[in-house]
């Protein structure tokens, strides 16, 4: 009985002892996103498990750990009875899990019809920049059926029309369609979905106003291809192929299939070709002159001089869009054909590390002098030394607004059945490339905001490589985030 005694006296003083000493547990983050303090309990006390507000853009915070192995994840029911030190574990998201929240925030957080995502600020217009994000979105909402994608566009698009189908500019009270250029008919291209979301006449309005500005567009002489812009007598722009081109192919589907337009789009298609198209090189010039006489155009081809990428994608993408909107027969096979040919050429040039496409597709990793009259002419900034601009080495760089058109095309391509073998692999690399190397800290980096040719007031708009290389590099524009969702959104097709 004394033995029995004696331990539980011991026992006893056991308890009050350990539950008189103090132990630390301290929290460790080697992401250094979650900043606590260590925490000093005594003996037998149970901690409370801290509030985890910090996050990564692409992992999720997923526990605390009493190892940096994460072997052993610590239970906050335990009784302390010795000091700890806790590890937060972060695991990766899904590809899925980032795109969803990236978009979610780029609409949640659009609070005016300039939005963060228009870098030049077309307040007020009817314009392609927009255009291509909401395309993105249109397609969002057929994939995923979430209505909130097709509320937003609806939303977004009413903004700008009123119930008769006119264009406006709300805070004038006047209308806002640019004439005159194949921009403004890049964005109607959506005015079909809305007719098909809503059944309302005023989308088909609008649509039929667009279709009439756009075949009273001039011609470039000695050719049935619009020329880009009234202010751009007889150029040919790659990048006008896609501005309008898909809203043209839609507008023949939606009426009959119009053969005679159908036809018209070949014989543009065909143009481009035979004119800009460089067998050696296997790829397109951005610009062409039919007079050859814009300052830009070499006197014997009347082509720019340089081979842009996002020009390049701009025309794959408004060939693998159309081919998806025709029905069988010989614009398609055509078209296919074409399109094939272009991708091939293209591909001869990605970069074998990051598997992206640069800027100045076929000068690969080189630097060049750019004279400082660029970067000034441009306000590129970025290069001013002490206020002044310099002559300045830049290097040409891995671009995401192409990049991300590229791997759309390969994907899309390879969905329909066009592209056969090893294209969809290619282009699952090219948007895990673009999504590794571009796409950080909630934003797609390495855009190129714009580029053009001309015209004649702007010399600086020369189509050499240092113009390509002085324009401004930015980040989350439409022109980028647009295709690059449009590619994720192929890439989920690929996957499932």
């Amino acid at each position: 009985m004394r033995k029995v005694l004696i331990l539980i006296l011991f026992l006893i003083v056991l308890l009050v002892s350990c539950g008189s000493k103090e132990y630390t547990i301290k929290f460790v983050d080697y992401y250094d996103k979650i900043h606590l303090e260590d925490v000093v309990v005594k003996g037998n006390e149970i901690i409370q498990e801290p509030k985890v507000e910090a996050s990564l853009f692409k992992f999720k915070f997923s526990g605390w750990y009493e190892d940096s192995d994460f072997n052993t994840k610590f239970s906050f029911d335990t009784p302390i009875n010795k000091d700890y030190i806790l590890y937060a574990k972060w695991e990766e998201k899904t590809i899925d899990e980032v795109m969803i929240n990236y978009i979610d925030n780029l609409i949640n957080n659009t609070y005016s019809y300039v939005p963060s995502w228009n870098k030049e600020g077309f307040k007020g217009r009817w314009n392609y920049i927009d255009g291509v994000f909401l395309n993105s979105i249109v397609n969002l909402y057929r994939q995923t059926g979430n209505a909130k994608y097709r509320d937003f566009f609806l939303r977004y698009v009413n903004y700008y029309l009123d119930g008769n189908g006119s264009f406006i500019n709300p805070e004038k009270n006047t209308s806002d369609y640019k004439t005159g250029e194949l921009d403004s008919i890049c964005e109607s291209r959506i005015l079909f979905d809305a007719y098909e979301f809503t059944g309302e006449q005023k989308y088909l309005n609008a649509v039929a106003f667009t279709y009439n500005q756009l075949i009273n567009m001039p011609k470039a002489t000695g050719t049935n291809n619009f020329c880009h812009k009234t202010s751009y007598p007889d150029q040919i722009w790659l990048d006008g192929m896609y501005m309008y081109v898909p809203f043209y192919a839609r507008y023949a589907f939606a009426n009959s299939n119009n053969m005679e337009i159908y036809n018209t789009i070949k014989e543009q298609y065909a143009y481009i070709r035979s004119a800009m198209f460089d067998e050696e090189k296997g790829l397109y010039y951005h610009g062409h002159d039919t007079t050859k006489s814009i300052f830009w155009a070499d006197s014997e081809t009347g082509n720019s001089s340089s081979f842009w990428l996002r020009s390049l994608g701009w025309l794959l993408v408004s060939m693998i869009d159309t081919i998806s909107i025709i029905p069988d027969g010989e614009l398609k096979t055509y078209l296919c054909d074409l399109f094939k040919e272009g991708i091939d050429g293209v591909l001869k040039y990605q970069d074998a590390k990051s598997q992206m496409f640069y800027q100045l597709v076929d000068q690969g990793a080189k630097t060049f002098t750019v004279p400082a009259k660029y970067l000034e002419g441009l306000k590129n900034t970025k290069y001013q030394v002490g206020g002044k601009y310099i002559d300045t080495e830049i290097s040409n760089y891995l671009e995401s607004s192409g990049s991300s058109m590229i791997a759309y095309c390969l994907l899309k391509g390879s969905n329909l059945g066009i592209l056969n073998g090893d294209y969809e692999s290619k282009g699952l690399k090219v948007f895990e490339g673009i999504y590794n190397l571009s796409f950080v800290d909630g934003s797609l980096e390495n855009i190129c905001i714009t580029a053009g040719l001309g015209p004649e007031n702007n010399p600086i708009r020369d189509g050499s490589i240092a113009y390509y290389l002085a324009e401004p590099v930015g980040s989350d524009d439409a022109k980028g985030v647009g295709p690059f969702i449009m590619a994720y959104l192929e890439y989920r097709k690929a996957k499932k």
